[in-house]
């Protein structure tokens, strides 16, 4: 098999024309909002949704298909549909909403895949989101390849993070502060808060609302116009709730921080670095757009951060790796990176050392890059992640040998590590060991069961050891775990024409049941 020069998902997926700098206003009119609004039609409309539901989700869906409502010459009045309480969104319709649209941005977006990144924000999300008040509710965390500085919450407890928040953050308790930020927005329902707020007026600015949200997760510039554009009456209010739900996402984020053992000044720190730097810029970072920032509300949260600050805050060793991997792979010009970092190798820092090392071996330049990173092990000490970079530095050099024995001497000092793990298999795929590879990746997916890249890992893995029924099992868990069920039972369906084993049918089986009844409407 022939060796690629760059393993483990050390790259971005290649660009769609959906990605970087693309306006929500031609997307409005595009394919990604309209299967939005076809979804949640089919799926929560259709026989499900009862008769109070249908105008708001009508009028939603108009808005998602990019059907212009204007400000004028529109009669909207709709008869009352009884007290806004009973207007918001059930927690199960939050999640079946939640679910398709997580699928669409699965399938139409650029994710990170990268298993050292994905599962770093996940191990932070999962940190933060113990110490609040979830209810136990699951959150799910995501990388889009976005070089903007953003972040937002779903409905359902999905949290997207862009790749340009981990750069331009400069500590672990920054980007905590902004993941912290998120979850309050869930724990609190702010969702479904300020749906029935708008709902009290009319159902058209609770259109606009929602949509302004959904359009806010790539362009948060267009989501704030697309919330506020054409409502003459009821705007002051709604930016007033805005301002209210921003409000209370930084008490509940900043308390949430100190229960994670972070420091809460992450977060007033990280709100000033954004507004200082939004003075010197046109366009303001995009956080700014949809989470306004003033002094009052930063030297609020400084005082509460004085306050609530824990004595046991840490910060983990991953974070400046993980900043420094990132910044190579969402470099746009990875020579000029390169060139910059080596002027700057002896003052930068561990995070920009490491950066270079990536973007080395991402360059084609191995043997460069097994010096950085072996300078960073004997300043720095062992780590997972500098491990990870040395053998991907030996595979990209065309060593499997050497990197396979990198590795096993890793795992034996970090043996849960997911993107040492995810190395090993590509490793024994590389030499021909697939049966080797699968026994590996079934341990992978049992213990990351939300990683959706790990899923199709293992389902190329179950193909090449000649295993087709497990392959479709993950494709199939690989669909569900982006919310998609019908295409997972399609996947379960191919079972049916495949030799499977007993306890293959038996799983298919249980998923079988526990996706039809996800699918089924409550009530």
């Amino acid at each position: 098999m022939a060796v690629k020069p760059v393993t483990n998902g050390v790259h971005w997926r290649g660009h769609k024309s959906l990605l970087l700098g693309t306006a929500w206003g031609e997307i409005l009119h595009g394919v990604i909002l309209s299967k939005i609004y076809c979804l949640i039609n089919h799926a929560l409309v259709g026989n499900s949704m009862r008769a109070k539901h249908l105008p708001q989700l009508i009028i939603i869906g108009m808005l998602l298909c990019g059907v212009s409502l204007p400000a004028a010459g529109l009669d909207l009045s709709l008869p009352d549909l009884g007290n806004p309480s009973t207007q918001v969104l059930s927690t199960a319709e939050e999640a079946r909403i939640g679910r398709q649209m997580m699928n669409e941005i699965r399938t139409e977006l650029d994710l990170v895949e990268d298993p050292a990144i994905n599962a770093y924000v996940r191990a932070l999300g999962a940190r933060i989101a113990t110490a609040s008040d979830s209810g136990g509710s699951p959150l799910q965390f995501f990388v889009l390849a976005d070089d903007r500085i953003n972040a937002f919450a779903m409905p359902g407890g999905y949290i997207g993070v862009h790749s340009g928040l981990i750069t331009a953050s400069t500590t672990e308790s920054e980007l905590g502060a902004v993941i912290a930020h998120e979850i309050a927005h869930i724990t609190q329902r702010h969702i479904a808060r300020r749906l029935a707020a708008a709902t009290s007026s009319n159902l058209r600015s609770a259109a606009l609302v929602i949509a302004g949200l959904l359009i806010s997760t790539q362009d948060p510039q267009a989501g704030m116009a697309a919330a506020t554009s054409g409502m003459a009456s009821g705007i002051d209010s709604q930016l007033a709730y805005s301002r209210d739900h921003e409000r209370e996402a930084d008490r509940v984020g900043l308390r949430i921080m100190a229960n994670a053992r972070l420091d809460p000044h992450g977060m007033p720190d990280f709100f000033q670095i954004l507004m200082d730097d939004s003075r010197y810029r046109r366009d303001p970072p995009a956080f700014l757009s949809t989470h306004p920032l003033t002094d009052a509300r930063i030297a609020d949260a400084r005082a509460l951060a004085n306050d609530v600050k824990p004595s046991d805050a840490f910060e983990s060793p991953d974070y400046a790796y993980i900043r420094g991997r990132t910044l190579a792979l969402q470099a746009p010009s990875r020579t000029a990176l390169i060139d910059e970092l080596r002027k700057e190798r002896n003052e930068t820092t561990p995070s920009l050392n490491y950066a270079l090392a990536i973007a080395l071996i991402n360059g084609g330049n191995p043997q460069e890059a097994t010096v950085i990173v072996e300078d960073l092990l004997a300043q720095q000490g062992e780590h997972a992640l500098l491990s990870l970079a040395l053998a991907e530095a030996a595979f990209a050099d065309d060593d499997p040998k050497t990197a396979e024995a990198i590795v096993d001497e890793a795992l034996s000092l970090f043996p849960g590590d997911p993107a040492l793990r995810a190395m090993a298999v590509e490793l024994k795929l590389a030499e021909g060991q697939a049966n080797a590879a699968l026994r590996l990746t079934r341990n992978l997916v049992q213990q990351s069961p939300q990683a959706v890249e790990l899923w199709t890992l293992h389902a190329q893995v179950a193909s090449a050891a000649d295993n087709p029924a497990e392959s479709a099992l993950a494709m199939a868990q690989y669909h569900a775990v982006q919310g998609d069920y019908r295409s997972g039972l399609r996947q379960l369906r191919r079972l049916d024409s495949l030799l499977v084993t007993p306890s293959q049918r038996a799983r298919a089986e249980a998923l079988k049941t526990q996706w039809e009844a996800a699918l089924t409407p409550a009530g």
